[in-house]
């Protein structure tokens, strides 16, 4: 896709202070349609480490999606900026400018206003168009590219600008419906825009207070590009414990319980190879993402046993369901949304009790795998595989111990066991090398 990724790392200890940024200039931004081309282009990060009184370490977000660079023209797209923070730091997403230098935006172009747009193709080759509205003026950090939804009936429709950024998961909605064929520079510049994702953390206080601690910025060019009849896949409604529900729709989960999610790509073009992927081990602390081969019709296991120590909160992960049609593979980002409680907070009778995660070493393992018990005293254990199936029973030691040795034809992957009371668990994760 014409990408290349360098990165660059140091430990650097920075002397206290109410800001730092680190920052890079490069050169030359590209000409582009939204923005004034042919500049410098700057990226930064700030940190704050002198807050409350104190000196603060920090370890910035880091992104758990890839940024894309081609997406389709007429194509509703949905993309993630997702990114996980290592100390835990609350973060808050948000579109902003791109920059020149330090303190430096770049200058937003007008937006072409008062044409049209044919939507003859999108709505069953019935001759049909839409009107831009007059009163559109320059792009701008919310607005960062020609994306619009409409209202009327044809012939004639009515466009509405419509780019939608979501600040708590950092994910974008939008359709690019303005395309320009040609092969020239100028031409090929119509087709680019610049937009920046924003990350401002805030670390919790000991007083209980947030305090902005720092920020990052993703800065990336997207290129509309004509996809012809290809349409994006999807992220089918998931299934959690045989029950069904939208993708978009918040997932309750326990700390210390293991909640298991079945998941399905699909694709309104029939033939095409769909491929799912997630970044669910990288935000959920405890998780396993299993997918199947690519296919035609993909499915996925994603397992999570939250830690019982676990902040309650909401928590988030990514699935992509990515084609393979040539030649820009189509590709729609889902945010998965987990609402986690303790097991107080979810329990509604007085007689429920609390669940105690268990350390198993090592993690992961192979040949054997060892944990003890909360209560020493010999106890039944039973192992379940990651779809609830009984894989073996094992008796603990009168000191609480427990050691599993599976054998060779048990696979790789999540098992759960679990005390005859349900009150202890441990997450076993069995890898395919010694």
């Amino acid at each position: 896709m014409n990408t290349e990724l360098a990165r660059y790392e140091t430990i650097v200890t920075l002397n206290p202070a109410t800001e730092w940024r680190i920052s890079v200039t490069d050169n030359a931004r590209p000409d582009l349609a939204n923005i004034m081309g042919n500049t410098d282009m700057y990226y930064e990060a700030t940190l704050n480490n002198m807050g409350a009184g104190q000196v603060l370490e920090n370890h910035s977000p880091v992104f758990a999606t890839q940024a894309l660079q081609f997406v389709g023209w007429k194509l509703p797209t949905t993309l993630s900026h997702l990114a996980f923070d290592a100390d835990g730091d609350s973060l808050v997403y948000s579109l902003d400018r791109p920059m020149l230098g330090c303190s430096t935006p770049a200058t937003y172009l007008p937006v072409s206003a008062g044409g049209i747009i044919d939507l003859s193709d999108t709505n069953g080759g019935v001759p049909c168009v839409a009107t831009l509205p007059t009163t559109l003026s320059t792009y701008s950090p919310t607005y960062p590219l020609s994306s619009f939804s409409f209202t009327g009936a044809c012939p004639v429709k009515t466009a509405t600008p419509s780019f939608i950024f979501n600040p708590a998961m950092g994910s974008m909605s939008f359709t690019p419906y303005l395309f320009i064929a040609g092969t020239s520079t100028a031409q090929q510049a119509q087709n680019k825009y610049a937009v920046v994702v924003k990350v401002d953390e805030y670390r919790r206080m000991p007083n209980n207070t947030y305090f902005h601690i720092g920020s990052v910025r993703r800065d990336m060019i997207f290129i509309v590009s004509n996809c012809g009849i290809n349409q994006n896949p999807s992220l089918a409604p998931i299934t959690i414990n045989g029950t069904s529900q939208a993708a978009s729709a918040v997932i309750p989960v326990t700390a210390g319980r293991l909640i298991s999610l079945n998941l399905a790509g699909t694709d309104p073009n029939s033939g095409q190879i769909l491929t799912l992927t997630s970044n669910a081990e990288q935000t959920l602390p405890n998780s396993e993402f299993t997918p199947s081969a690519p296919g035609m019709q993909p499915t996925a296991q994603l397992n999570w046993l939250p830690p019982a120590t676990l902040r309650p909160g909401l928590y988030y992960c990514t699935v992509t369901t990515t084609d393979n049609a040539c030649p820009i593979k189509g590709v729609t980002q889902q945010t998965l949304t987990f609402r986690v409680t303790n097991t107080t907070l979810a329990t509604s009778t007085a007689t429920a009790k609390a669940v105690t995660t268990l350390a198993a070493v090592p993690t992961p393992f192979s040949g054997q795998v060892s944990f003890r018990l909360a209560q020493a005293g010999v106890q039944d254990v039973t192992i379940f595989d990651r779809l609830g199936r009984q894989v073996a029973t094992l008796r603990s030691a009168a000191t609480g111990e427990v050691t599993w040795q599976p054998a060779a034809s048990v696979a790789p992957g999540l098992y759960l066991a679990r005390t005859a009371d349900g009150r202890q668990v441990a997450r076993l994760l069995r890898s395919d090398t010694e």
